[in-house]
């Protein structure tokens, strides 16, 4: 039952990486944003799971604050300021070269995170459950500094968040000082997300797709 509960956990956690890799191969806006509310869903997902497998309350919380503010909120604050239209898209070259990089990247940050770094800091925790969190906030920053849009900044830094969420939720039990943290940072990331987004929205280089 416990190895059952292990795998669920694992193939659960390494959903993350998945939406990341998603996310940094669309060049659509709206997807991305999609994407990132998935994303968070998978944080909450894992949260909640591990908070009725051992009954701590604080765990249920802060999957709900994910799901009100991630998946939910976020999502929808950045699509309706934003206001972008589902045939927008970045003027980005390279975006499949990017994607193939990203890839290469998030396997080998598996292979050197996992074997070489965590197994000797945390000899004592599950080396692969931990490393997904790690392999996500590298993701962010590839996302963050492979890309020239506002939104996909916004987003790279959204993962970071759940990166560090994710990390703290198989390291330490938050408590709920910690899930109303979260949720005030949120909410000061998506206010400030919406007025950089209206103040730079035409200065980024977009492109529509008429057919």
């Amino acid at each position: 039952m416990v190895d059952q509960l292990q795998q669920g956990i694992v193939i659960i956690s390494f959903l993350l990486p998945v939406t990341a890799l998603y996310i940094q191969g669309q060049a659509f806006p709206v997807p991305s944003i999609k994407g990132i509310g998935i994303q968070s869903s998978v944080v909450a997902l894992l949260s909640t799971v591990l908070g009725i497998v051992y009954k701590q309350e604080d765990l249920l919380v802060l999957g709900g604050i994910i799901i009100l503010t991630r998946s939910l909120l976020t999502p929808m604050v950045l699509l309706r300021v934003a206001k972008f239209r589902n045939w927008e898209r970045e003027k980005i070259r390279g975006i499949t070269s990017t994607f193939v990089l990203n890839t290469v990247f998030f396997f080998s940050a598996s292979l050197v995170i996992t074997f070489l770094v965590l197994s000797r800091v945390f000899p004592g925790v599950n080396v692969v459950e931990i490393s997904v969190p790690f392999i996500l906030f590298f993701q962010g920053m590839f996302l963050i500094a492979s890309r020239k849009s506002t939104v996909a900044h916004i987003l790279g830094y959204v993962e970071l968040e759940n990166a560090l969420v994710a990390l703290g939720i198989f390291l330490i039990p938050p408590p709920l000082l910690i899930d109303v943290t979260v949720f005030l940072d949120v909410l000061a990331l998506v206010v400030i997300s919406s007025i950089v987004i209206v103040e730079k929205r035409e200065h980024e280089p977009m492109e529509e797709l008429m057919g």
